[in-house]
């Protein structure tokens, strides 16, 4: 059996040193997130969705193949589909409920939002760490989901 390290598929390759990232650091994977901010992107814009396909496959996969820490590659793909969707900013929210500019490599433990510009609208959900603290699971509900009301412990 031939191990992916030894392969010439930079897919395969990518896939791999993102799987070994996430078992190494707990960080939950962003790829699920992108492929639904994908999907609602396709449905709105056909060339913007074009577009970050061709992100995905000119420079995402090559450059995790090639050895670029693969989770921030991944939240920077996110931020670029964000990006695509509407005009905005990124934010981090720490596990305090803390909110700053996001900034590279990715904090695992960090709620990244896609906040659009004016502050009209819902925000875009970029990456979320895999056991979100109440703070953050607040910041969620209310910017991402629109919800009010705390939810239920």
């Amino acid at each position: 059996m031939t191990s992916t390290h030894q392969t010439e598929d930079p897919q395969a390759l990518a896939d791999e040193r993102l799987e070994a990232t996430l078992e190494k650091t707990g960080a939950r994977d962003p790829r699920g997130v992108c492929r639904e901010r994908l999907r609602e992107l396709k449905g709105v814009d056909a060339a913007a969705f074009e577009q970050a396909l061709g992100h995905y496959r000119d420079r995402l996969v090559p450059s995790i193949a090639a050895g670029e820490e693969p989770f921030t590659a991944w939240v920077e793909y996110g931020r670029t589909i964000a990006g695509l969707t509407f005009q905005g900013r990124t934010v981090a929210i720490d596990r305090t409920g803390l909110a700053r500019e996001y900034a590279t490599p990715a904090d695992p433990e960090a709620l990244v939002l896609h906040l659009p510009k004016g502050g009209k609208g819902r925000a875009l959900l970029v990456a979320q760490p895999r056991d979100p603290s109440p703070a953050q699971q607040a910041t969620r509900d209310l910017l991402v989901d629109g919800r009010s009301a705390l939810r239920e412990r």
